[in-house]
């Protein structure tokens, strides 16, 4: 066997080139285990990158078909709301148009109140119902309720304005002389009603008391929004007195409330004795109850035409 020295790196290479079967060898001691079994690892990592990819297909797609099945739910839903709005301002012109309709034939001050609580009855029953049907089949009906009672207490603060404005036109403006009589005053003189704006004076006086930081402007705000605000002079005491009374369909704890609050801020911000009075078509014993110990005055529509007469 001929012995080749190799002085160089071109010596090398010229001898496994004489003799390739010694590359094999010689790439064995070079390179790592690892270096050797790439080719095979990379064929399996392409294997599993185009498997993931696959399956990443498949799920986008689907991915996509419930994104279509919820938009197609959305729709439903939004169409099925349309319908259900559609209906209660179908049921609401009617009950409008039905209101106009009773004042136009000119029906008394209690048949149009009678019809109106039918009504508003009515409507509420007929929107309970819906309500309840679209709870049956979808759970955001909670929202489409309270949207409608929303609805409801509007028509019933619009209702107690017409029942304010018929007492008013029952009494032909003698509404201070009813409240004389019940609070024994004299000289009485309305301030404020629910067609007239509050008196210039007494409006000077609360922002006068607001300036002063006698009340806060919120305060100032529900003084203002009083129903009825009379100027008297208390029969037994002889002294002012102011008279502060909401109106209302069927006379609430909030009614109430409101009354007697609205009064005490208005004797804070004029320094003058201040009564509450509430006016209604009805009250609740309870209620009843509740505005005896809270100090305010009841006068129902029952008694205005009574009252009136007599005077």
């Amino acid at each position: 066997m001929t012995t080749t020295a190799i002085n160089d790196i071109s010596d090398l290479v010229r001898i496994l080139e004489e003799h390739p079967e010694w590359a094999e060898t010689l790439r064995s001691l070079l390179l790592a285990r690892e270096m050797l079994d790439l080719p095979t690892a990379l064929d399996r990592l392409t294997e599993l990158v185009n498997d993931f990819i696959r399956e990443q297909k498949e799920t986008n797609q689907r991915a996509d078909e419930r994104m279509d099945r919820l938009t197609e739910l959305v729709n439903d839903f939004i169409r099925e709301q349309r319908e259900t709005n559609q209906r209660a301002d179908e049921r609401l012109a009617n009950l409008e148009g039905r209101v106009t309709h009773l004042e136009e034939i000119g029906v008394s001050s209690d048949q149009r109140l009678t019809s109106l609580t039918e009504l508003v009855n009515d409507f509420i029953r007929e929107q309970r119902e819906t309500n309840r049907e679209q709870r049956e089949t979808n759970q955001r009906a909670d929202e489409r309720l309270t949207s409608l009672e929303t609805i409801s207490r509007r028509m019933q603060g619009q209702i107690g304005l017409l029942l304010g404005e018929a007492a008013e036109r029952r009494l032909q403006g003698h509404l201070d002389v009813v409240l004389s009589q019940r609070l024994n005053l004299r000289r009485a003189v309305t301030l404020k009603s629910i067609n007239l704006g509050i008196d210039r004076g007494l409006a000077d006086q609360l922002e006068d008391a607001q300036d002063n930081r006698t009340i806060t402007p919120e305060q100032r705000l529900q003084v203002q929004l009083v129903d009825v605000i009379l100027s008297a002079v208390d029969r037994e005491t002889a002294a002012p007195v102011y008279i502060a009374a909401e109106v209302s369909l069927t006379l609430n704890r909030n009614d109430i409330a409101r009354a007697a609050e609205r009064a005490a801020i208005l004797e804070k911000a004029t320094g003058v004795a201040a009564k509450a009075a509430v006016v209604g078509g009805r009250i609740p014993p309870l209620q009843e109850t509740q505005a005896a110990a809270a100090g305010v005055h009841i006068i129902l529509m029952e008694d205005l035409d009574i009252e009136a007469e007599g005077d």
